[in-house]
């Protein structure tokens, strides 16, 4: 074989598409068509449009601007965690206040993110003051004969940041569990969340989902009665601070529960729940403990035998069984289920329950035709960016245009690759980042090819002024490219879902940019001057 053929189909260009070939087998598939044909049966019959609309790119996500779907902005219940935890405080409070002062306040009034107790005495309330603030996790103040307690200042920003946090986190694994692709759930501000459910076609479902605080909680069970009032008319309708009333899952037509008003043991030592059956056929919902919460129940089930454990969940009783022997590592909550109830319920208790309630703020649908529409317009967008780029380049750079174009076409080429191997969602901000792309991955080629005019105007041989102009031009590429780069990452660190898409696409624009534009450029020029026998190329 001739040395120059050998050399040719020896060289990195050939490489490149080698590659190109092996990435587009793993990028693109092709939609079975219906009634059993083959898959290439379209393109066998020479319908090219109907083979081409067959083709798609199954690891890539689309956002819900381009294939339709809901859109929520939630707000946390950010001052109702904090509540909540001094509630959960409140019974060690009290016991601390019995054994250190050997008195009991009156009665205890939490709200607005502080506990406030009463004392029958301006000395008592002394007291208690001086005892809670050699407590650093708290927060106290004194006004005559009352004590208002709060958590301090670090420990309620922590708790602010997390309690977000920790929702978004819940958040995700619930509706990853759900099956929703493309699915965006992202802290906004300091107590909101974006949620973007592309594709979902029940979105009531997904709501009462996301709503669902699922605060399991295991409670003795003190009494039980066909009313409310029944049990309240026992205290004089006013209940102790250390029980409530709970109903159970049909509301006013089903009974009333006495409990605690503190669980002996909660669902946040849940590792594991599933879907079964009972001896009776009926739905239940299996669950297990890790070993901390497994010891918990033990202590709790074989202290209370021949009693009912209500399981409390949202303070609505679901069951409340009668404690037969000891329990350990688990056990199951039965009840009048249907498959979905049983399976959402399962899900719930699996991806952890929410430390603070969520409410909707805002709710927008996009629907499917325009979400289509936004991907063709998107994409003409990007082919007119790369014709117009292609015009210019070929009357201005004649062969080398070509080059550059093709090199635009490996770039487009190479962020396709990128999001589909990371799996991204695009969104048509996304497609924006792709048609910037393309203006900014001329300049490239733009400047290896003034320098591979400059260095020819000396009298530089043509392979030895290509060498110079692409190794000349990399580091200003790289320069330029790195500083956009760092401007796409903090567009993606602190800016919205759309941003964010937009960000995305821009910064494995740029990656792809150094890799075409440098490398397979390169490769191409030097090929086409083989294949020239190292004359010339008139541009």
């Amino acid at each position: 074989m001739n040395t120059n053929v050998s050399r040719l189909i020896a060289s990195k260009f050939v490489v490149w598409m080698l590659a190109a070939a092996v990435g587009s087998y793993f990028l693109v598939s092709i939609k079975a068509p219906e009634h059993g044909q083959s898959r290439y049966s379209s393109l066998m019959n020479g319908d090219f449009k109907t083979f081409f609309k067959s083709l798609y790119m199954p690891r890539i996500k689309l956002g819900i601007d381009l294939q339709g779907g809901t859109y929520f902005v939630l707000s946390v219940g950010v001052e109702k965690a904090i509540e909540n935890k001094l509630g959960r405080d409140q019974r060690e409070l009290e016991s601390l206040f019995k054994k250190e002062l050997k008195k009991s306040p009156a009665k205890a009034v939490l709200a607005k993110g502080k506990l406030t107790y009463a004392f029958d005495s301006e000395e008592a309330a002394s007291a208690c003051y001086y005892l809670i603030k050699k407590n650093n996790a708290y927060s106290v103040a004194q006004s005559d004969m009352s004590v208002v307690i709060g958590l301090n200042a670090a420990d309620e920003q922590r708790m602010r940041q997390s309690v977000v946090d920790q929702a978004v986190s819940v958040l995700t694994n619930r509706l990853n569990g759900f099956g929703v692709s493309g699915l965006i759930v992202q802290r906004h501000g300091e107590h909101q969340i974006v949620v973007q459910l592309p594709g979902v076609s029940d979105p009531a479902r997904v709501k009462a989902l996301i709503t669902q605080t699922a605060m399991l909680e295991f409670k003795i069970v003190e009494k039980v009665a066909h009313s409310k009032d029944a049990l309240l008319d026992e205290f004089d309708g006013d209940l102790p601070s250390d029980k409530m009333v709970v109903p159970g899952r049909h509301g006013d037509e089903g009974a009333w529960y006495l409990v605690p008003a503190y669980p002996d043991v909660t669902g946040d030592h849940i590792v594991d729940a599933r879907v079964g059956y009972n001896e009776m056929g009926r739905m239940k919902v299996d669950f297990s403990l890790d070993g901390s919460g497994a010891t918990q129940f033990k202590r709790l089930t074989g202290d209370n035998i021949g009693r009912q454990l209500g399981v409390v969940i949202d303070n609505v009783m679901y069951t409340a069984p009668v404690i037969e022997a000891a329990i350990g590592s688990g056990g199951y909550i039965t009840g009048q289920y249907s498959a979905e109830e049983a399976r959402d319920l399962a899900l719930v208790l699996r991806s952890g329950s929410l430390m603070a309630p969520l409410s909707f703020e805002q709710e927008s649908r996009v629907g499917a035709s325009l979400g289509q529409d936004s991907i063709e317009r998107g994409l003409l967008a990007c082919l007119i960016g790369l014709l117009l780029v292609l015009l210019f380049s070929v009357f201005y750079y004649r062969i080398l245009g070509v080059l550059a174009t093709m090199a635009l076409a490996y770039n487009l080429f190479l962020i396709m690759l990128f999001l589909s191997y990371f799996e991204s969602t695009l969104t048509l901000p996304g497609i924006a980042g792709m048609v910037l792309t393309i203006g900014m991955a001329i300049d490239s080629s733009i400047l290896i090819y003034e320098g591979i005019r400059e260095d020819l105007k000396h009298g530089v041989s043509f392979r030895q002024a290509v060498e110079s102009g692409f190794k000349g031009a990399t580091t200003v590429i790289l320069d330029s490219n790195i500083t956009t780069f760092l401007g796409g990452l903090i567009l993606f660190k602190f800016g919205g879902p759309a941003v964010k898409g937009f960000a995305v696409t821009l910064m494995a624009g740029i990656l792809a940019t150094l890799i075409a534009g440098i490398f397979f450029l390169h490769a191409a020029v030097t090929w086409v001057t083989d294949l020239r026998s190292g004359k010339n190329i008139n541009f």
